[in-house]
């Protein structure tokens, strides 16, 4: 739409007619730039600035600010954003190393610990409270019967190197067979060590004696402190028993190929090797004078080997056979009735 200079002058003169206003004011809602000539400096500078209202200046700085100080604050949220997310990743970064120098002085420091608290383990303790006989089955399928008053104490887990055993008061033992791992029983200053065999040790806190008894296989018992007395080692066969005295230092070892001992031409000890159940049991009915009842065939392919003290009563003797080939006793008004 094309505009006289005319026209324009008489628009902004206020001179012109309302149909050329019309025009005018068309024209300039279409057109970006007005013509070169319309005014002259003289006119701009003679031209009076207009006057606003206290109330429309407020409201056109408020716009004005809103509008500055949102592209501020976006560019400030944007600049402290990279910088926090800058310091985050030095920080992670400084972590990370710390933990990792943390780690490897850890591992130095547990390198650098002592064997005892490296291999650190847990102990289980088994106390018989009862008057009855307690069994035990030891991890390894091994099986104690701890007697009334006696402790137990092993280290888990149990198969390390040794299987070893701490003992109080009287234990039997049933060992399982393991080349690899012997069995070791430590009792007051005496270790009894086992391949696979059954042994009783007898180690009561008040009595200064410690008692070994083997009764199949073979055992090795020796002193553990043999710095400050006098050591002593033994390998015993089915039926010996080692007696030592700790107060006195001595060992004593009945060995059982030794000649049954007699007392007023009464036999002492029963002396077997690898003798049938039954003819046990017939001389120990002779010498007690007791009736022992049994199934032959349960007992048909059971042997004994060691040593039976008669001056024991007939239902301990008894009670160590049966435990030995897993049978039990019963008490009969005839004597003892034996079963499986």
């Amino acid at each position: 739409m094309n505009m006289s200079e005319e026209l324009l002058n008489k628009y902004f003169k206020g001179t012109c007619t309302p149909e050329e206003k019309i025009l005018v004011i068309q024209y300039l809602n279409e057109t970006d730039d007005l013509p070169a000539g319309v005014f002259s400096k003289d006119e701009w500078d003679e031209t009076p600035d207009a006057i606003i209202s206290e109330a429309e200046t407020l409201l056109m700085f408020e716009a004005v600010r809103k509008q500055t100080t949102a592209k501020i604050d976006r560019i400030s949220w944007l600049k402290i954003t990279a910088a926090a997310a800058i310091v985050l990743t030095v920080l992670g970064i400084g972590l990370l190393s710390l933990n990792r120098n943390q780690s490897k002085l850890m591992l130095a420091d547990r390198q650098n610990l002592p064997v005892e608290i490296k291999n650190a383990v847990n102990w289980k303790s088994v106390v018989n409270y009862t008057e009855q006989d307690q069994l035990l089955t030891l991890p390894d399928n091994s099986t104690v019967k701890i007697y009334p008053g006696g402790e137990l104490r092993y280290t888990v887990p149990f198969v390390q190197h040794n299987r070893e055993i701490y003992l109080k008061g009287k234990g039997f033992f049933q060992v399982t067979k393991d080349k690899k791992h012997p069995f070791i029983v430590y009792a007051k200053g005496v270790s009894t060590t086992a391949l696979g065999t059954s042994f009783t040790i007898t180690a009561s806190e008040k009595n200064k004696l410690v008692k070994v008894q083997l009764h199949t296989g073979k055992v090795w018992v020796k002193n553990v402190d043999s710095i400050h007395i006098k050591p002593f080692s033994e390998i015993l066969k089915p039926g010996d028993e080692l007696v030592y005295n700790i107060l006195l230092n001595k060992v004593k070892l009945m060995d059982a190929k030794l000649p049954m001992r007699k007392q007023k031409d009464n036999p002492v000890i029963f002396n077997f090797t690898q003798a049938p159940l039954a003819d046990v049991f017939a001389s120990l009915e002779q010498h007690y004078r007791v009736k022992i009842i049994y199934n032959p065939a349960d007992v048909a392919e059971m042997s004994f080997t060691g040593s039976l003290k008669l001056t024991l009563p007939i239902a301990t003797i008894l009670e160590e056979i049966t435990e030995l080939n897993k049978l039990s006793q019963t008490k009969t008004t005839q004597g003892y009735l034996i079963s499986k």
